[in-house]
């Protein structure tokens, strides 16, 4: 049997245990699942030159003027024929930009950006570790996803946030996240959000990771 090849450029959306599972799932679907840092300026144009892929899933990228992937890259990888996939961050934020180019896009994230509920790229940046791309700061677009899921009024909830924002992103460490929910918020809203932000729940509301995995899977079952 012929494997599907697949790129995926990702960083701190997903976790390395999320990867050893993805890799099984490709090996159990007939895929082969390269995985590469977050996307960068002419990386596209490097897989397009080797040729040999079937799909590029884009994860996470790098920011800033110099760095980031830019629309003329991608429209001239599109036009070549390679199919391109977005969600969860930079992805996302490409794939809202480029739907018209025909790349497509999957998940909460996107559909946030893409029906304008969220409009800053500033949402879904955060501060993490280089060596394993762990995540030090929470990214907005998690902490508006974590609201969304709690019993919490909807004023409430917009206080919550109003006070997340405020925060930089390099700034929004979890422990300073609590301390300043703690100082402006009422006790009951903050005994709602508090047991959320302990260690070992983040993952299960951490909405860019929950996207990346959504997208991982839906490229690797589109054959099966």
């Amino acid at each position: 049997m012929t494997r599907t090849s697949t790129i995926l450029f990702t960083g701190p959306s997903l976790r390395p245990a999320d990867l050893v599972d993805l890799r099984a799932l490709a090996t159990r679907t007939g895929h082969h699942l390269d995985v590469r840092p977050p996307v960068r300026r002419l990386d596209l144009v490097e897989v397009v030159n080797a040729g040999g892929i079937d799909r590029v899933l884009i994860l996470d990228g790098e920011f800033g003027q110099n760095l980031a992937v830019s629309i003329t890259e991608i429209r001239s990888v599109l036009a070549s024929g390679q199919p391109l996939v977005g969600a969860s961050s930079m992805g996302a934020l490409r794939a809202v930009e480029c739907r018209t180019l025909g790349m497509m896009g999957i998940g909460w994230v996107y559909e946030q950006y893409l029906s304008g509920a969220i409009e800053s790229d500033g949402d879904v940046a955060l501060l993490y570790d280089p060596e394993d791309y762990s995540p030090v700061t929470v990214p907005l677009a998690n902490v508006r996803w974590l609201l969304s899921r709690t019993e919490l009024s909807a004023e409430d909830a917009r206080r919550a946030l109003r006070v997340a924002h405020g925060l930089h992103f390099r700034d929004r460490r979890p422990s300073l996240l609590l301390r300043r929910w703690k100082e402006r918020l009422p006790a009951a809203v903050v005994e709602v959000l508090e047991p959320e932000l302990a260690e070992d729940r983040r993952d299960t509301w951490d909405r860019k990771r929950l996207d990346g995995l959504e997208a991982v899977r839906a490229v690797l079952g589109e054959e099966n």
